[in-house]
C-alpha cells in the first residue's frame, strides 16, 4: 500500500517570469508612477513615500542591498521626523535633561533617607516648577521691559552716534590718508541699524514660529501644563528609562561601560555649570543694581546665560556690558568702570571659589580643544552647538581614553617592515 498522498503528484505552480506576468508588473509600475504624479505634493509626504517604498521592497528584503536600502530609508525618515517635530520634541528633551540632572539627588533621598522615589520625585518637580514660575512672574516681565526700552533707545541713539562719528578725530586722521569719511559713517550707521532691527524682531519672530508650530494657544497651554507631569514620571522611573536608552547604543569591546562613565562626567559638568551660571547671574545683577547701572538685569541675565559657553561667554558678556555702559551710562566712563569691576570680580570669584568647589569633576579638556570645539559645533549647529560643544567633546574624549586599547591599530608580526 502506497503512503503517498493524493496531492503529492500535483505540480507546483510555475514561478517563472512569463511575458504575461512581466506585462502585468510593468503595467502596475506605470499605474503607480502615474498615481504618484497625480497626487498633490501636500498629500504625498515623506511618511507615505516611505510606506510605499517599504511595500515595494519588502518582498526582496532577503537581498543584502535591499535591506541596506530599507535601513537607510528608515534612518532618513527618522531624521525628517525629528526635524519636523523639533518644536514639540525640544520641550520634552529639556524636561528629560532636568530629570537627568535631578536624578542623583532623588536617588540620594531614596537610598540614604529612605524616602519613596515617587515622593522625592514629586518634591523635586514641585521645586523646579516653583523656580520656573517665580522667574516667569517676577523676573521675566522686568527683563522684557528692559529689553524693550533698550531696543527703543538703541534706535533713538543712531542719530547721536552718527553725529559723534562725524566729529570723531579718528576719522579726521583717516580722511587725511584718502578715506571717505561720509562712506564710513553711512556704512557703519546702516550696519548698526540693521543689527538693531534684527535684534528687536528676533524674539517676536521666534515666539510666532513656536506658536505656529504648536498650532493654537490652547495647544501651547496644554503642552506647558503636561510638562511637569512628564518630568515627574521621567524622574520617578529614570533608572529604568536610562537602562532602556543605554541598550539602544552599540557596545564597545562587548561592554557599554563608556556610556555610564562619560554620562557621569557630563552630568556632573552640567549640574556644576548650571549652578555657577545661576550664581553668576544673581551676583552680577544685584551688584549692578546696587551700583545703579542702567539695564543691570539685562547684563546679569545675559552674563549668566553666556556662562554656559566656556571662555567665549565671559568675553561676549564684557563686550555687551561695556557697550551698554558706553551708550547709556551717565556718565558713561563711570558706569563702564562699574561694569568692568563687577564682571572682573565675578570672574575672579568663579576661578578661585566656585569652579574648584562646585565643579565636582573637571572635564579634562585642554582650553585650545574647548575653543576649537565651540567654533566647530557653532558652525554646524548654531547657538545649540555652543551649548552642547563642551559636554559632547568631553563624552567623545572620555570614551576614547577609556577604550583606546580597543581601537588601537597594530600591524601583525608578518606585516612589520624589517630594516636591512
Amino acid at each position: 500500500m502506497s503512503d503517498a498522498s493524493p496531492t503529492s503528484n500535483v505540480p507546483a505552480p510555475s514561478q517563472r517570469m512569463t511575458p504575461f506576468r512581466i506585462a502585468l508588473i510593468a503595467g502596475g509600475v506605470l499605474l503607480f508612477l502615474g498615481m504618484t504624479y497625480q497626487i498633490s505634493s501636500d498629500f504625498l509626504g515623506p511618511p507615505l513615500i516611505a510606506f510605499a517604498g517599504m511595500v515595494l521592497l519588502w518582498p526582496l528584503r532577503k537581498i543584502r542591498s535591499v535591506r541596506t536600502l530599507l535601513v537607510a530609508g528608515a534612518l532618513m525618515l527618522l531624521l525628517w521626523a525629528l526635524k519636523d517635530l523639533a518644536v514639540i520634541l525640544i520641550p520634552f528633551a529639556t524636561v528629560y535633561l532636568f530629570a537627568y540632572l535631578f536624578d542623583p539627588l532623588v536617588t540620594t533621598l531614596h537610598g540614604r533617607f529612605r524616602i519613596r522615589r515617587g515622593i522625592a520625585s514629586f518634591a523635586m518637580t514641585a521645586v523646579l516648577l516653583g523656580v520656573v514660575a517665580s522667574f516667569a512672574f517676577l523676573v521675566l516681565p522686568t527683563l522684557l521691559t528692559q529689553f524693550e526700552i533698550l531696543f527703543v533707545r538703541l534706535t533713538d541713539t543712531m542719530d547721536d552716534f552718527r553725529a559723534w562719528l562725524q566729529s570723531a578725530t579718528l576719522l579726521d586722521n583717516l580722511e587725511r590718508v584718502g578715506v571717505d569719511r561720509e562712506q564710513i559713517v553711512r556704512d557703519l550707521t546702516t550696519f548698526l541699524q540693521e543689527q538693531a532691527t534684527i535684534l528687536a524682531t528676533s524674539i517676536p519672530n521666534v515666539l510666532q514660529y513656536v506658536m505656529n508650530s504648536i498650532g493654537t494657544v490652547l495647544g501651547a497651554v496644554a503642552l506647558i501644563a503636561v510638562l511637569p507631569v512628564v518630568h515627574y514620571y521621567l524622574l520617578k522611573d529614570f533608572p529604568h528609562i536610562k537602562e532602556r536608552l543605554v541598550e539602544l547604543f552599540p557596545t564597545l569591546g562587548g561592554r557599554r561601560d563608556y556610556l555610564f562613565q562619560t554620562g557621569e562626567v557630563v552630568g556632573n559638568y552640567l549640574r556644576g555649570q548650571l549652578i555657577i551660571c545661576a550664581i553668576a547671574g544673581f551676583n552680577v545683577t544685584v551688584a549692578l543694581m546696587i551700583l545703579d547701572v542702567p539695564f543691570a538685569l539685562v547684563i546679569g541675565i545675559v552674563g549668566g546665560l553666556l556662562n554656559l559657553i566656556p571662555n567665549i561667554g565671559i568675553i561676549v558678556t564684557n563686550v555687551v556690558g561695556i557697550g551698554i555702559g558706553l551708550f547709556f551710562g551717565d556718565p558713561w566712563f563711570i558706569d563702564v568702570l562699574k561694569i568692568v569691576a563687577v564682571l572682573m570680580g565675578q570672574s575672579i570669584l568663579e576661578q578661585a571659589v566656585l569652579v574648584p568647589n562646585v565643579m565636582g569633576q573637571q572635564m579634562g579638556l585642554h582650553p585650545v580643544l574647548i575653543i576649537l570645539s565651540l567654533f566647530i559645533f557653532a558652525h554646524f549647529m548654531g547657538w545649540i552647538g555652543l551649548l552642547i560643544a563642551v559636554p559632547v567633546t568631553a563624552l567623545l574624549m572620555a570614551a576614547y581614553r577609556t577604550y583606546r586599547e580597543h581601537i588601537r591599530f597594530e600591524l601583525k608580526d608578518a606585516e612589520v617592515d624589517v630594516m636591512p
